[in-house]
This record gives structure tokens, C-alpha cells and sequence, in this order.
């Protein structure tokens, strides 16, 4: 085994929206990838009512305004089916924003909508995802295959043109590069501190100059990007405590 994978099944995504261009506005912004993304279109709440089940979807895009049965109402069905589910209101209007909170509503988009915000949405329903199903690493370790899973990954270190997976019970060595195993594993979750750590936000232990982890290891933040990696950990903190909320 010479290359890495993660093991991640495809993100399911629903869009509730009775409006064709704005349907097909959003289903730009996340993208074309088949092997990434699923996603489902319903012109009406009750259209998606009559899919819907628990567990289905990791992501619905709920427009405020439609037909007989509005996004509001749609929603509050949901809820009484999947808790979990992460919602994201779309809407011309701030009117519901309470509602939105009430709930659980991850985010409330204005339209025209931004592609960093959908992004965010993405980020948070994939890692509920991960951490629901137990996403794994699978890498060869001294030629030999291993499988590491996702959680029990405190941070990597690249050293000596080797990157070392400090894990909760082990140490693993690999010669994939870091660059290539940053591009695997799933941000926000694991964050690229410096060109030699990427850490898991799950296992930091303090943020100082550096992360302290939980391990009692140190990983280094990089002097010019200490305040936006900051920022990244602080959001990281406040969307899990939404996700563990739930």
C-alpha cells in the first residue's frame, strides 16, 4: 500500500427550494462531484416530507418561503423525525431568524447566498458525518497496512522526511508527506497549525503560543498565522458544542 485514504462515505445532502434558478445557483456552489456529494432537489416542503426519513440526509438547505407548507413548518416535521440532521435556512428575508434558533437551525443564509457560508455548512455536516460513522485512515506503516481511525489521530508530525500519526496508544511512521495527508483528512476537524503539524481540534488540550494537547505534546502554530488559526479553533469550539448539543 503506497498511498493513504480516508474511509468517508458520500455526504447526502437535500435542497428544499421552489425556485429553479436559485435551486440551481446553490447546487453550483457545492460543487459537481459525484463521488463527494449526493444531492436531492424538492420544489415544496411536502415533497421532501414524503422522502424524508431519519438518517437520510446529513444536510438540508431549507428555503423560508414556499407554497402551502413554508420551510419554518417543513422543518419543525423534521425535528420531530432527525435531530441530527444539520438544517441551513435560505431566505430573502431576517424576519425567522428566531425561529431558526428555535430550531437548531445551523445556519440562516440571505440570498443571494455566499459560497463560504455553504462551505461552512459543508464542513459542519461532513464532520457530524465523520464522527457519527468513525471515519478510518488507512495507511502503510513500515510496509505494512494499518488502519488508524479518525478520532484516535492527536496530531502529525513531519520529521526527518517521514510524517508520524501520534495517535492515543501509538506512534506511526509513514513516507507519505504531510502535504498529502492534509489533504485527507477532513477540515475543520484537523487543521494544518504549521508546515510540520497538522493537529486534531478534538485532542487540543490549550491554545497558547502553540497547542498544548491532550497528550501533553506540543504542536506549533506558525508566528504569521497564529491569529487566523486562532479564529479557526475558536469556531471549531463553538460549531462542536452545536453538534454535541444536539
Amino acid at each position: 500500500m503506497s498511498d493513504a485514504t480516508v474511509d468517508r462515505s458520500v455526504l447526502r445532502i437535500a435542497i428544499a427550494e421552489d425556485t429553479q434558478s436559485d435551486a440551481d445557483t446553490l447546487k453550483a456552489m457545492l460543487g459537481g462531484n459525484d463521488s463527494i456529494l449526493s444531492v436531492d432537489h424538492f420544489k415544496s416542503g411536502e415533497a421532501l416530507l414524503s422522502s424524508f426519513d431519519k438518517g437520510l440526509y446529513d444536510l438540508v438547505f431549507m428555503d423560508v418561503f414556499m407554497g402551502d407548507l413554508n420551510g419554518i413548518e417543513t422543518t419543525e416535521r423534521i425535528r420531530a423525525i432527525d435531530s441530527q440532521v444539520v438544517v441551513v435556512f435560505t431566505t430573502t428575508s431576517e424576519d425567522f431568524t428566531r425561529e431558526g434558533y428555535r430550531l437548531n437551525a445551523y445556519k440562516y443564509l440571505l440570498k443571494p447566498l455566499v459560497a463560504t457560508d455553504v462551505s461552512e455548512a459543508l464542513d459542519l455536516a461532513a464532520m457530524k458525518r465523520d464522527k457519527r460513522q468513525g471515519a478510518t485512515l488507512a495507511i502503510a506503516s513500515e510496509n505494512v497496512p494499518i488502519i488508524i481511525p479518525l478520532a484516535d489521530i492527536i496530531y502529525i508530525e513531519s520529521r526527518n522526511r517521514r510524517s508520524l500519526i501520534n495517535t492515543v496508544d501509538a506512534c506511526h511512521s509513514t513516507t507519505m508527506t504531510i502535504d498529502s495527508l492534509e489533504q485527507l483528512l477532513p477540515a475543520p476537524r484537523f487543521l494544518r497549525s504549521h508546515r510540520s503539524y497538522v493537529v486534531n481540534l478534538d485532542h487540543v488540550d490549550e491554545l497558547g503560543d502553540d497547542f498544548v494537547m491532550d497528550n501533553g505534546a506540543i504542536a506549533y502554530i506558525t508566528v504569521k498565522n497564529h491569529r487566523k488559526i486562532k479564529h479557526a479553533y475558536e469556531d471549531y469550539l463553538f460549531n462542536s458544542v452545536r453538534s454535541d448539543s444536539d
